[in-house]
């Protein structure tokens, strides 16, 4: 009679306002759960009333913050690409007085993610290189900043390797376009400083010397 007097048991169950897909679950000690529709009906958990033994609260808890990381994810890669490792970085940080998640539950979010396809360092590599490119950075730069976001060097080597190749980027060429952009800010100054700004501007860009050579000796001649 006591066991049954003091069963924690499911109060209420609603679609969640603000997150498709998933609901609410109150329980009848005032705690409440968002979860997915599925883990409800893998654990009977689908109707008011339900008793729960406190081995199911407890998946209960942890899906729910393993849930909450997912979302969280899935809302900055909804802004913007991502690795593994900028999202790990993003997910651990909280506003002052929020406990950040455990690295355990963002490392089974993170994995989800994964596994269902949404999560992937190979089609942001790839992604990346391709914009990058595009926007006039070098390939070593581009590289360079794939390896920043987390993806391993032979990785981040082919994807801009593949880049190049789809793109038909010609490194000499690009640079040649990107000097012509910088130059008409340039001007305007005494050549020797134009120059020096020049291939610093270049360089940051991730260009070769031999690629800078040939613009300078476009622009400043044998100077």
């Amino acid at each position: 009679m006591t066991e049954s007097i003091h069963a924690i048991s499911i109060t209420d169950i609603v679609e969640h306002p603000r997150r498709p897909g998933r609901y609410l679950l109150t329980l009848s000690d005032e705690r409440s759960f968002t979860l997915s529709v599925s883990l409800l009906a893998d654990i009977g958990a689908t109707r008011k009333g339900v008793a729960l033994t406190p081995q199911v609260i407890t998946k209960l808890e942890a899906e729910a913050g393993i849930l909450r990381v997912m979302d969280r994810a899935l809302a900055s890669i909804g802004r913007a690409r991502r690795t593994r490792r900028e999202l790990e970085q993003r997910l651990r940080r909280t506003k002052p007085g929020v406990e950040p998640p455990a690295a355990t539950v963002v490392s089974v979010a993170l994995d989800r993610l994964t596994e269902a396809g949404i999560l992937s360092d190979e089609q942001v590599a790839r992604a990346e290189a391709s914009s990058r490119l595009r926007r006039g950075d070098a390939p070593r730069r581009v590289a360079m900043i794939l390896q920043q976001k987390g993806i391993a060097r032979a990785d981040a080597a082919e994807a801009v390797a593949r880049a190049v190749s789809e793109d038909s980027i010609d490194e000499d060429a690009q640079c040649a376009l990107v000097a012509d952009k910088r130059m008409r800010s340039l001007q305007k100054l005494e050549p020797p400083v134009a120059k020096r700004r020049l291939i610093a501007f270049l360089m940051r860009r991730g260009y070769g010397a031999s690629s800078i050579r040939l613009v300078l000796a476009k622009y400043f001649g044998s100077r």
